[in-house]
């Protein structure tokens, strides 16, 4: 039976909002519903005022299980999502698997800014009409303008909606139809365009000496300047290639190169002819045609230059002009008196005989010349030679073609530019200017050190100078780096196939680890392995840059596989801090070569055993490190030939019971003796090679038996049998020193 109830209207009570009360009749009590939608409390007034914090827990508690319930909902809402979401990406995935295969990324397609229908649809392998279908159904501006196969897709958004959509990646790359021209400014400096033959006026003849060592260059040289310099040559040889400007008596100028007649000066004689005007081949009447000559003979044709012949040393008794005129001809020189047009003088440089009718020769080939040149504007010319001076620094040679070389100007030659500070003729007189087919010695090269036969260009500043000498540099190092590029892609490609031949291997090996062995997988060194072969490092500096040179293309023909030769470090000047820190790092020696070493530099050498070797001569240099080499070659047993004899007949003899062959020799070379070495030889063939047991002349044992005499001999192996007409070979063996194969040419 339900009691009954009076219900009252709804009311609020501080906090709580009461829906509704109801009276019960029974317990004459008043109940207050606080209800909410999902549940219903019935509370006692009285109750619910003397406990009002309960009341508080209770709605704490009902706002809590609410907010559940409300996280609850919203989880299971948002899985669903995501569910719905991960199926459809995998359908959108399988959908592309069925049509370009599996794979777990999206095929990469390469485009560029500006791109357009056509080129979309030929990356994509698409035709137009599906990229313009794929633009229909976006929602993007100028539809219209779509229907056009070169229309361009300006928008990247759009570019990669429309990949996306069609089921791709997008890679951006530059537009491959554009060609991009690379124009690079040219900050060289270049010579002047060719004057005007009007502004040409005559200039004096260069004239430069060539010829065989020792064959007099030097000498005319001297009588020509009224001087000595072979008297402090070393050697008598010329190792440099020289400069002069000599005033005759007729009061005409004519600047003469001197050039290196020996071997190993080939550079600096191929500079000399193709720098001149004339050359003068001096042979040495009494030698004749000699190698040296030929290769001068070579140069000479190469260089298209005019020649004059000169027969020196004509005051010797031994003299043959008419010799050395025939070998010209054999050489395919024609003379004048044979019908050609090479002018032939006998001289005596030492004497002075006919050297005047040289030079009046070489005027008259001038004047046929007619030699003229430009004397206005900015210098041009070429370095003969470049070297490094105590109290000058670097310096340079430089013969001068067209215009005028004053001091205070700007020069710029090989990767190098220079203030010129002064300005020396080859006595070191100061000049205040240098003209065409005149020479000097020009003071103030920065940098470095120019290289001999560089072109020099006079220049505004020094601004320009040193634009123009870095402009050089980088592009030295450009040219380099293109010339490594096609070594460095072949070292990638085998280094790639290596690494492909590697992990195909780990792949074949599946589950078991790469093991490494000697044989089929061997362990790869990180540094490269050392050669058995000793090794010696030198390092080499020369007072001129042509010595350096010269030197340089000696040691490139070195050809000796026993030991190796490591050239460290070249270059011009004396012997510094910097050369002796290289030389004990690489253990290497010096090698000084015409220029000197401080005192203080010396005292540190000693002190970090580092040796400084200085030569003057060059082939005295060559013959000194040929004998390094040679004491760094490895031992080879050499067989020194004591004496030799002949078997006459074998006997046998009991030696403790026992048969033993003996035989009987006669010496025919040198001795036999007991502590040496025995080989005998049948027919040529070796059959024993050993010691001696035995060795008796007559019934005594002796030590050794000479020549002319005959002997007993008895060998270690007791089974050997002797036969008439063996050769018995006495010998020593020693360990000698094998002797370097390497041939400078001189």
């Amino acid at each position: 039976m339900s009691l009954p109830m009076l219900r009252l209207g709804v009311i609020k009570w501080k906090h709580i909002t009461i829906f509704s009360s109801t009276f019960n009749l029974q317990t004459q009590k008043i109940l207050i519903d606080i209800s909410s939608p999902n549940h219903r409390y019935f509370v006692d007034p009285v109750l619910l005022k003397r406990n009002l914090s309960g009341t508080r827990f209770l709605m704490a508690s009902r706002k809590k299980e609410e907010k559940e319930e409300t996280e609850s909902t919203s989880i299971e809402d948002s899985l669903s999502a995501f569910r719905k979401d991960k199926m459809k990406k995998r359908k959108k995935q399988l959908d592309l698997e069925a049509k370009y295969g599996k794979s777990r990324k999206l095929p990469v397609v390469d485009v560029w800014n500006d791109i357009t229908i056509r080129e979309l649809g030929k990356q994509c392998d698409r035709s137009p009409k599906d990229i313009r279908d794929v633009i229909m159904s976006m929602d993007v501006t100028n539809k219209n303008k779509s229907r056009k196969l070169d229309t361009v897709i300006y928008d990247g958004a759009v570019v990669k909606e429309i990949v996306r959509k069609l089921g791709f990646r997008i890679r951006h790359i530059s537009n491959p139809n554009t060609q991009v021209d690379v124009f690079t400014v040219d900050k060289d400096a270049k010579p002047r365009p060719d004057p005007n033959p009007e502004d040409l006026v005559p200039r004096p003849p260069v004239v430069t000496i060539m010829g065989h060592i020792d064959h007099g260059k030097t000498s005319l040289l001297d009588y020509l300047r009224k001087s000595r310099i072979v008297a402090g040559e070393h050697g008598g040889i010329t190792q440099h290639i020289g400069a002069f400007t000599v005033k005759l008596e007729s009061l005409e100028a004519v600047t003469f190169i001197d050039t290196p007649g020996h071997a190993a000066f080939s550079g600096m004689r191929e500079r000399g002819a193709n720098i001149t005007d004339i050359v003068i081949l001096i042979i040495d009447s009494c030698e004749g045609v000699l190698e040296q000559t030929k290769e001068s003979l070579r140069m000479i044709r190469q260089a298209r230059a005019p020649f004059i012949v000169a027969l020196n040393k004509i005051d010797k008794p031994n003299s043959d002009v008419d010799m050395v005129k025939k070998q010209l001809k054999d050489e395919g020189v024609l003379l004048e008196e044979f019908g050609g047009d090479v002018q032939c003088v006998p001289i005596s440089a030492l004497k002075g005989t006919n050297v005047n009718k040289l030079i009046e020769e070489v005027l008259a080939l001038a004047e046929i010349l007619e030699l003229r040149c430009d004397k206005s504007g900015l210098a041009e010319g070429s370095i003969i030679e470049s070297q490094v001076e105590k109290g000058f620094g670097k310096t340079a040679t430089v013969l001068v073609h067209r215009g005028t070389l004053k001091p205070s100007q700007f020069l710029v030659g090989d990767k190098s530019w220079c203030k010129v500070r002064l300005l020396l003729d080859d006595q070191g007189r100061k000049l205040a200017k240098v003209e065409p087919s005149q020479a000097a010695k020009v003071v103030g090269w920065k940098d470095q050190v120019p290289g001999a036969g560089a072109e020099i260009l006079c220049v505004e500043s020094e601004a320009r100078a040193k634009e123009v000498a870095q402009w050089r540099r980088n592009k030295e190092m450009q040219e380099t780096a293109e010339l490594q590029v096609e070594a460095i892609e072949e070292y990638r490609k085998e280094a790639k196939e290596k690494y492909m031949e590697h992990r195909a291997l780990k792949s074949r090996l599946g589950y078991h680890k790469l093991r490494y062995d000697n044989k089929l997988n061997p362990r790869q060194k990180e540094s490269a392995a050392k050669s058995d072969h000793p090794k010696i490092s030198i390092i080499i500096k020369g007072d001129v840059d042509g010595s350096v040179e010269a030197i340089l293309d000696c040691l490139e023909t070195y050809t000796c596989p026993e030991v190796e030769l490591d050239i460290v470090s070249f270059g011009v000047g004396e012997v510094a801090e910097s050369d002796l820190v290289l030389a004990e790092q690489f253990n290497a020696i010096i090698y000084a070569f015409n220029t000197t070493s401080a005192s203080n530099i010396e005292k540190t050498a000693q002190s970090k055993n580092v040796s400084i070797r200085s030569f003057n001569v060059i082939y005295h240099m060559i013959n000194d490190l040929k004998n390094e080499i040679n004491d760094n070659m490895p031992e080879i047993e050499n067989e020194d030939i004591v004496g030799k004899g002949q078997v006459l007949q074998e006997f046998l003899v009991t030696v403790n019971k026992k048969k033993v062959p003996i035989a009987g020799t006669k010496v025919v070379y040198g001795k036999i003796t007991m502590n040496t070495n025995v080989r005998v030889e049948r027919n040529g063939q070796e059959v024993y090679d050993g010691k001696l047991a035995m060795l008796k002349h007559h019934k005594d044992e002796v030590d050794e038996v000479k020549s002319g005499m005959e002997c007993g001999l008895k060998v270690d192996n007791s089974d050997l049998k002797f036969e008439s007409g063996d050769e018995i070979i006495c010998y020593t063996t020693t360990m000698d020193r094998e002797k370097t194969s390497w041939d400078p040419g001189f």
